[in-house]
């Protein structure tokens, strides 16, 4: 199968213009977990700081963000310099173990070149009863997908880079987790229009840069026909938040 990496220093030079914060998501995650003023939350792979700001405007905790990307880290901080963000990769995060009360990442798992390290890693840092969001999606959540439609390439490369619910929750367990649960949350349908096809243009979905040119061109040219033609595309994003306690 033909697959690229993905440049992430570059890719921050367009991020912004295509993806944003996603408020919704954010207030499932503190939706479960219960924060103070001098709770210690982790961002890991907290890319341009989105849902780090967003998290952070919305609950009396102190954030960090962690992310892999100095292009990624610059944009973050040029919009809040206020939060620490720190450079590191997520298997080897620069805090002292049972430090931190709560870490999330965002649709950043299948990112990981080390999955289990990294889950080894976070147990480590937690504090005993402290709590850890992963929010992701599942196989049968990837085959939804609109980019699935145009971009059948795309479904092979992301379920060969997310593990499915299941294998998430053995790992976090040999990680040391002594709790985990996960359940699915779908939002309301939404009609998708130029800002989607804006996002697809530019390459905005990281699973269009590890599929072949000529299949992104062929799905493109087919988005762009089925707008062309005035078809309604309606897309229920849905995504699986799992939850683990140390």
């Amino acid at each position: 199968m033909f697959k690229k990496t993905v440049d992430y220093d570059k890719f921050s030079k367009v991020y912004d213009k295509v993806r944003e914060g996603n408020p919704e998501m954010v207030h499932q995650i503190l939706d479960g977990v219960s924060l103070s003023g001098s709770s210690l939350v982790l961002d890991i792979g907290c890319g341009t700081g989105n849902n780090t700001l967003l998290l952070a405007s919305t609950v009396q905790a102190n954030v960090i963000g962690l992310d892999i990307s100095q292009g990624m880290l610059q944009k973050a901080y040029e919009k809040q310099s206020q939060i620490l963000f720190v450079q590191a990769p997520a298997d080897c995060i620069p805090v002292a173990s049972e430090t931190i009360e709560f870490v999330y990442m965002t649709e950043v798992l299948h990112h990981l070149p080390d999955i289990p390290a990294t889950l080894h890693e976070i147990c480590r840092i937690l504090k005993s009863s402290g709590s850890f969001c992963i929010v992701t999606q599942s196989h049968k959540q990837i085959d939804r997908r609109m980019t699935s439609r145009f971009f059948p390439a795309s479904v092979a490369v992301d379920k060969e880079r997310y593990p499915d619910i299941d294998v998430i929750e053995d790992l976090l367990f040999k990680a040391g987790f002594s709790a985990v649960n996960s359940k699915e949350y779908t939002y309301s349908p939404v009609r998708l229009g130029d800002e989607y096809l804006e996002t697809v243009t530019k390459r905005g979905f990281s699973m269009l840069h590890k599929i072949s040119n000529e299949d992104y061109e062929k799905g493109l040219e087919d988005l762009r026909e089925a707008f062309q033609q005035s078809e309604v595309l309606m897309y229920s994003a849905d995504y699986s938040f799992i939850w683990a306690t140390k």
